[in-house]
């Protein structure tokens, strides 16, 4: 059995981010809210790891591997496509 989390990394006044977390509530899926501007460890981690400041940005991980999902719209397709 594979195991899946995911991480939204966000701004609260980001519109794109906020199309994101509508689409997060209406598929039920579960997301870690990741708050670049409040917290400047998950600013670090997103431009280190996900290779962009760019937000929205879902950190994926499935069965320890990790992968980096940009842009409002291809993520809003992955939360419907995994709902």
């Amino acid at each position: 059995m594979s195991k899946s989390s995911y991480a939204l990394y966000h701004k609260v006044h980001c519109p794109y981010c906020r199309q994101v977390i509508a689409a997060m509530k209406t598929s039920n899926v579960t997301l870690e809210l990741r708050d670049t501007e409040k917290n400047l460890a998950f600013n670090k981690e997103l431009i280190e790891q996900g290779g962009k400041k760019q937000v929205p940005c879902l950190k994926i991980t499935e069965n320890g591997q990790e992968s980096w999902l940009y842009e409002s719209g291809d993520i809003i397709n992955y939360l419907n496509k995994i709902a």
